[in-house]
């Protein structure tokens, strides 16, 4: 599994390469094809939306995922958004090597025996190596929100928890904490375990997914496994029905009218739905459907 080149060249290594994302593994694939070695992609593909990638990038995305395509043995298309997005620019032609198996997490860390004491933290997850992902993933509208919500009575004692790795982004938010005034109410963790990752999730009783995009929603899926309500913009992925028990908030509408929506489903929202949701994701988004997902790609296309 592997996007670098220079695997790609250790033929005698493997028998195919497992790629994510549909840029520059393209040249994995190539250089493997001409090894005789088949190469699967995965993942996302967030700038095959037209609504949300610039005209540029998404002819670019266009020019790769084509190349991908012809490259690859299989495609394994991770969400119906994007599904979509590929038939529309295909002009919806039977394309024979794709696949599609949704995302999936390892439900053995969210199955707890006795109930779980919700804090007053909202949470989010996002990687911060750069500005442009801190948009994406819409963490300056969830700082906004979050800022907004604090004015209410219910919600002025509320933290809001930021889990991701630092970097280039990492100036941006902290200068949109300061600007909001949430130095007290804001932490940023850094890079933390996978096992403190999943005790926050349970701790947190709202989870922000507001993405102008997003590709799937693996981070929101977790939330809602570990019962958190979650706020979230309903782009790309998070259209999928399994995000039917959160609260969808409207990035593109008017904010003042927006506020007052989300204000009301917070008010009358029924908590008894999470559970339903949340023994669903346990028994369907389970690793191991997945790798049953996997084996029989594999399998069919080498008999």
């Amino acid at each position: 599994m592997s996007n670098r080149i220079t695997d790609a060249f250790c033929f005698w290594k493997y028998d195919f390469v497992f790629a994510y994302f549909y840029r520059k593994s393209f040249f994995v694939a190539l250089i493997a094809k001409l090894f005789f070695r088949n190469t699967y992609f995965t993942g996302g593909i967030d700038d095959l939306d037209e609504n949300h990638a610039s005209p540029k990038r998404y002819a670019i995305q266009k020019l790769f995922f084509s190349l991908c395509y012809w490259a690859s043995k299989f495609c394994i298309i991770v969400s119906e958004s994007d599904k979509q997005n590929i038939l529309k620019f295909f002009h919806r032609r039977n394309l024979r090597k794709l696949s599609y198996s949704e995302h999936t997490i390892d439900v053995v860390n969210f199955l707890r025996t006795t109930e779980v004491h919700k804090d007053k933290i909202f949470t989010t997850i996002v990687w911060m190596g750069n500005e442009g992902n801190v948009k994406r993933k819409g963490i300056d509208t969830a700082l906004r929100v979050f800022s907004t919500l604090r004015e209410q009575r219910q919600f002025c004692d509320y933290k809001f928890v930021i889990i991701g790795k630092t970097g280039e982004g990492t100036s941006y938010v902290k200068n949109l904490i300061n600007e909001y005034g949430l130095q007290n109410a804001v932490t940023l963790t850094g890079e933390i375990s996978e096992d403190e990752k999943i005790q926050l999730l349970f701790k947190s009783k709202y989870y922000f997914q507001l993405s102008i995009y997003e590709g799937f929603g693996l981070a929101a899926l977790e939330a809602l496994a570990a019962k958190d309500i979650v706020i979230h913009s309903g782009r790309g992925g998070l259209a999928n029905p399994i995000f039917s028990s959160g609260i969808y908030f409207d990035i593109s509408n008017d904010w003042r009218m927006e506020m007052n929506n989300l204000l009301n489903r917070l008010s009358t929202y029924d908590e008894r739905q999470l559970e339903s949701m949340s023994k669903h994701i346990l028994q369907y988004y389970d690793n191991s459907r997945r790798k049953n997902d996997f084996l029989q790609i594999i399998s069919e296309l080498n008999n």
